[in-house]
């Protein structure tokens, strides 16, 4: 047991540093914006490509996990990621940011399905999404690192120096998980014999990937997590600094402390809702849809009500977003369950493709409708923020109704 706890903290340690690469376009946006003379919709293309990275990945990555080991892929895509942040501080051109960009997304791709499924080899299943809950709170840790620390670092270094010294604490991390980590020795078993097709490869990602894809269920799990990450970390992760800043008027500093109660809210909420998942209802579907409803209703002040609030029922209000939004777990483990064990890390990976697939949609045509309905260039009124807003709130209400028909998994 001690093993296995020592091995998840560089695991852990590495998820942050994903979270923070995600949710840090939110405060250094405008830096970016002056820096590499962007407008909104290059802004959120920007900000996307991580996603779109990172979500290319995915498919490949899960049939690697299940053919080589969590431990090789990450840290594989982990030295991808590494060169891809130095880009990024060194970037002075919107393409060379967006290389950057890129290179951190496909990087970071295996944190979570690498982490995910080593959890599901080393723990029972009953316990899968109460751990996989606490490790999603712990990298809330790397979110909460995106706002009001980055804000004041940034602030007084700059966001290119910034960035150079995360790629220092990268560097280290990748070192932590090559020492610490280590796949199980039935995995290694399972896959040194696996039986061998007739060129000498392993038929089994092939036929896993088929298995996986002719699941009913997985489309519209894949819906609900397209949707639902797609527009919290679109919201949380990029629009919501501007909205504050064009809105409210505040300060680097001061958007950074609102910004925070998101990262707050989905820390509370991932273990309790793996407690409901695992303990008490023990039935996925059934806090998935509740969560997927209840998050469908925190998103809805932010279509028209949101200008008239005070700051502090802002923060309120992202603090409820980022609670209603911690679910992610159920998830993978309603995927997780309906599927045979052999295929865990691709059926979990190819739902990450559409969790990530959704980040970078959202937060790119979140950028075109606010470019579009901004009547006048470096200013964005009110009624873009409410336009983009709508678009999230009609898609979360679609993943809602969706989840209602997927088949029930208990743990």
């Amino acid at each position: 047991m001690d093993k296995k706890i020592l091995m998840l903290i560089p695991l852990s340690s590495f998820f942050v540093l994903s979270m923070f690469y995600r949710a840090s376009s939110a405060v250094i946006a405008s830096e970016l914006v002056r820096d590499l003379s962007l407008s909104p919709q290059d802004l959120g293309l920007l900000s996307s490509v991580f996603f779109y990275a990172f979500a290319l990945v995915q498919i490949p990555m899960g049939m690697a996990i299940d053919h080589f080991g969590a431990r090789r892929v990450i840290l594989s895509l982990s030295c991808v990621g590494l060169v891809g942040v130095v880009s990024f501080a060194l970037a002075d051109s919107f393409p060379m940011a967006m290389v950057g960009r890129a290179l951190i997304g496909a990087g970071m791709a295996c944190g979570l399905m690498g982490t995910f499924t080593l959890i599901s080899v080393w723990f029972p299943p009953r316990a899968f999404t109460t751990i996989s809950g606490i490790i999603l709170s712990i990298g809330t840790l790397g979110s909460i690192g995106a706002t009001v620390p980055l804000a004041f670092a940034v602030d007084g270094v700059g966001w290119r120096k910034t960035f150079l010294l995360i790629a220092l604490v990268h560097f280290a991390i990748t070192l932590w998980i090559f020492k610490a980590v280590k796949d199980s020795s039935d995995e290694h078993r399972r896959v040194d014999t696996e039986p061998m097709g007739d060129n000498g490869r392993s038929n089994g990602p092939i036929k896993g990937i088929v298995t996986v894809f002719l699941l009913p269920s997985f489309w519209l799990i894949s819906l609900a997590a397209f949707v639902r990450y797609g527009t919290f970390i679109s919201i949380s992760g990029l629009w919501a600094g501007p909205f504050l800043e064009h809105i409210y008027r505040i300060s680097l500093v001061e958007r950074g402390k609102i910004l925070m109660f998101f990262p707050v809210g989905f820390l509370i909420g991932s273990p309790i809702f793996g407690v409901l998942s695992d303990r008490v209802w023990k039935d996925r579907r059934t806090v998935a849809t509740a969560a997927m409803f209840f998050y469908t209703l925190c998103v809805l002040p932010l279509v028209g009500f949101m200008p008239s609030f005070s700051l502090g029922m802002v923060a309120v209000s992202f603090f409820l977003i980022g609670f209603a939004s911690s679910f992610t777990p159920v998830l993978y483990a309603n995927i997780k369950e309906l599927l045979p064990s052999s295929v865990t890390g691709t059926a979990m990976s190819a739902v990450n493709f559409f969790n990530m697939a959704g980040a970078g949609f959202f937060q790119h045509m979140m950028g075109v409708l606010i470019t579009r309905v901004s009547p006048h260039e470096g200013h964005l009124p009110p009624e873009a923020f409410s336009f983009a807003f709508g678009l999230c709130f009609i898609a979360a209400a679609a993943g809602a109704v969706g989840y209602l028909f997927v088949k029930r998994a208990s743990s």
